[in-house]
């Protein structure tokens, strides 16, 4: 990291100059999470259905790269991991496919400026609205602040191109379209899931919420509550959940699937009850429906953007919690949504 934070401070100067006009192969980086990789499949089927002709490849996480593989919108993928030795193979791989234009949909700094200049790229749009960006001048498009769904900000980066079909609909790999009764699901009970968890402490709400919010469901409905997590946090959430609530019908997945298995496991369910994290984009590109709990971080930004009716969402002015750094923020914000509030939009769904 700090080798590549180094020699950055020297890359502009031999970054190629830019040129519209060569555009021909693609690369399309959207190489963090779950969420924001998921977030970024609009923008690249704008791409493919505006411009076929370009050669699309795609940069993703490896971990998360069974959710995307076999996609019909990209011509290839390279598996990203980081590392300097991981940077140079990834630059070698890059210059050989005669990289053009790089779209940076979602990625971590520094790699992703020390990898894009040194493909040899024409071209580099990042998504980032930071007007005083110290590698502004490198990038195609100009930086903004605009207020916008996420998914929006992310196709602006393609509209430098004038794309003429605009497909603002998240998906993953048609892959999972089939289904799997992955549950053995019983007749007459709904199955709910409960993402406990999010990448930030502060969008998480209450682990005593949700288990209120589970005694409530249990006690009055044929239910099965299925929890759904990854990280030791989540994990220790979930084991909270489950000897605080006395019932049978709570299923603990939290760290008991892969990442492969996951969308079949959201499939089946009937409703999520989630926090601001990638488990919620994941079941809105599947089409389950949701509650999504919002306090510090706006919906209209990163909420729901397609199927608005079978989608609800709680946002309260959390926002307050903002302003300090990120790991001194509290829950107070999202622990504004009262746990009757999920109750009574719960029972509608039911």
């Amino acid at each position: 990291m700090k080798i590549i934070k180094y020699i950055n401070k020297i890359l502009p100067f031999f970054k190629k100059k830019n040129d519209k006009e060569n555009f021909k192969n693609v690369l399309v980086v959207s190489n963090t999470g779950i969420g924001d990789t998921i977030l970024g499949m609009p923008a690249i089927k704008t791409l493919r259905k505006s411009f076929p002709q370009l050669d699309i490849t795609f940069l993703v996480n490896k971990k998360m790269y069974p959710l995307f593989e076999g996609l019909d919108f990209v011509d290839d993928s390279i598996l990203y991991s980081t590392g300097f030795l991981n940077q140079l193979k990834l630059i070698k791989k890059l210059r050989d496919k005669k990289i053009d234009t790089i779209f940076l949909f979602h990625s971590n700094g520094p790699e992703d400026i020390f990898f894009s200049i040194l493909s040899g790229a024409n071209n580099i749009l990042k998504m980032t609205n930071s007007s005083n960006h110290e590698y502004k001048d490198i990038f195609l498009n100009i930086l903004n602040d605009d207020e916008k769904h996420i998914i929006e900000r992310k196709i602006d980066l393609v509209r430098v191109f004038e794309p003429k079909i605009i497909d603002t609909k998240m998906e993953i790999s048609n892959k999972f379209d089939t289904k799997k009764d992955v549950y053995k699901k019983e007749v007459d009970y709904k199955y709910i899931g409960f993402q406990l968890g999010a990448q930030d402490t502060y969008k998480i709400w209450s682990i005593q919420n949700f288990i209120q919010l589970a005694n409530g469901i249990l006690k009055n409905y044929k239910c099965k509550i299925i929890l759904f997590g990854a990280t030791k946090l989540e994990k220790n959430l979930a084991q909270e959940l489950v000897t605080s609530v006395d019932n049978d019908n709570v299923i603990n997945k939290c760290g008991k699937s892969t990442i492969e298995e996951l969308p079949y496991l959201v499939k089946e369910l009937d409703l999520l009850v989630t926090n601001d994290t990638g488990a919620m984009h994941l079941a809105i590109a599947l089409s389950v429906p949701t509650i999504s709990l919002f306090g510090p971080t706006d919906s209209k930004v990163y909420g729901p953007y397609q199927d608005f009716d079978i989608h609800t969402i709680i946002q309260k002015d959390g926002f307050f919690v903002n302003n300090v750094a990120k790991k001194k923020r509290s829950s107070d914000g999202i622990n504004l949504i009262s746990v009757d509030e999920v109750n009574l939009l719960v029972n509608k769904k039911i």
